[in-house]
């Protein structure tokens, strides 16, 4: 698995993770459930596990790179959640990946979720 990864959840808000410390900060064990998708960094999409005591937030990719079930997710997330649209795609997925990350952070979200 590789950083940065993107969780999406049942609002549709894409979030960037970083790292592992911002995955935690991020994650809470109660807050599994309402992630919907997550992907890492080339687009793969990404199991989220509670591991020991202390519920600690894993990460393990499931499956090949999906880039066009993830281009759906953040295609949601801009048209709902803010008034600008989605990044364009980027090659290799790598870029496209950080391109979503960076975009996210730096773009003003709504108040309410528009439909």
């Amino acid at each position: 698995m590789s950083f940065p990864c993107l969780l999406v959840d049942g609002d549709g808000w894409v979030m960037p993770c970083e790292d592992d410390a911002e995955l935690q900060a991020l994650t809470e064990p109660d807050f599994i459930d309402d992630i919907v998708a997550a992907f890492d960094a080339t687009a793969r999409p990404l199991k989220l596990h509670l591991v020991g005591e202390g519920h600690v937030i894993a990460l393990r990719p499931t499956e090949e790179p999906r880039p066009d079930e993830l281009a759906v997710h953040v295609r949601a997330y801009f048209h709902h959640w803010t008034d600008q649209e989605a990044p364009e795609a980027a090659q290799p997925m790598r870029l496209d990946v950080r391109s979503i990350a960076d975009a996210v952070h730096a773009t003003p979200t709504r108040r309410r979720r528009r439909s």
